[in-house]
């Protein structure tokens, strides 16, 4: 049985309330250039530009248009060629690809300008998730350093107590005691100022004392 299209308005609307489905990514990038030009949208066109900053295949793309999606690729490369001019991006493929189609259309500046800030915007939000997706990467690496550092000093059960603490999580009697006797006061040896200045001079001074291991 053939499923149908699913709404994107139903789908944004299930994503916002944490469901999302897991579809099937692109082999290429021509593959979404087709799909694309085969949708005919005029919202999608905008997203070609992001496509052509990457070079694809021009003759393999045509073999699988009609006329009128190979008008609106050209048109496209047109537009995509003047933005890339003007915001300073290498448009060398895309050149080649005008000189050797002979490609000449006419494109208004108000029609570049409106695909341009469509492409400015695009790039703003992908910079913007870029460095989302680097500033978790370094809080997961930050707490896997940490994790580490702590397993190195305290056991796992002393660990246990500190996460519920750190978790507001309330102690038995039992665990509190053994915080006050066993795990604080190795906490307050490590914050002792004194204690980490002598010990980064140990660090910083091992490597020209030491005999080297073999």
């Amino acid at each position: 049985m053939e499923e149908k299209m699913i709404s994107a308005k139903l789908m944004r609307a299930l994503e916002l309330r944490g469901f999302a489905l897991e579809f099937p990514l692109y082999d290429a990038n021509e593959e979404m250039i087709i799909e694309i030009l085969r949708e005919g949208n005029e919202r999608l066109f905008l997203a070609l530009p992001l496509l052509f900053q990457q070079e694809f295949d021009y003759e393999g793309i045509i073999r699988k248009l009609g006329k009128k999606s190979i008008a609106a690729l050209n048109r496209h490369i047109l537009i995509s060629c003047r933005i890339f001019e003007r915001e300073n991006i290498n448009s060398a493929h895309l050149k080649t690809i005008i000189k050797q189609q002979s490609l000449h259309k006419k494109i208004a500046s108000k029609a570049i300008s409106y695909y341009q800030k469509s492409f400015q915007e695009s790039v703003s939000n992908r910079s913007r998730k870029e460095e989302a997706s680097m500033v978790e990467q370094i809080r997961v690496r930050g707490i896997l350093n940490l994790n580490q550092a702590l397993a190195n000093i305290y056991s796992p059960g002393k660990l246990r107590i500190m996460a519920k603490i750190f978790g507001h999580e309330p102690l038995t009697d039992t665990e509190l005691k053994y915080y006050y006797r066993s795990i604080r006061p190795l906490i307050l040896a490590i914050l002792n100022e004194g204690m980490q200045k002598y010990l980064r001079i140990i660090e910083s001074t091992k490597k020209y004392s030491l005999p080297k291991i073999a």
